[in-house]
């Protein structure tokens, strides 16, 4: 069992957060990849868009 808690989603971005963060998609034919420990196994987790927090 790990100790690590699970990963809460950040609640979304406000005007009063300041200047709208870059947002970058990929077309799913042609996206990176991540490996994530998920139940005590390394699985490949796609990624569909990142977006970069100021």
């Amino acid at each position: 069992m790990s100790n690590i808690p699970d990963a809460q989603p950040a609640r979304p971005w406000r005007e009063k957060d300041g200047p709208k963060p870059p947002v970058w998609i990929w077309p799913r034919t042609d996206r990176p990849a991540l490996e994530v420990m998920s139940g005590g196994q390394w699985r490949r987790a796609r990624v569909l868009e990142r977006s970069r927090s100021t």
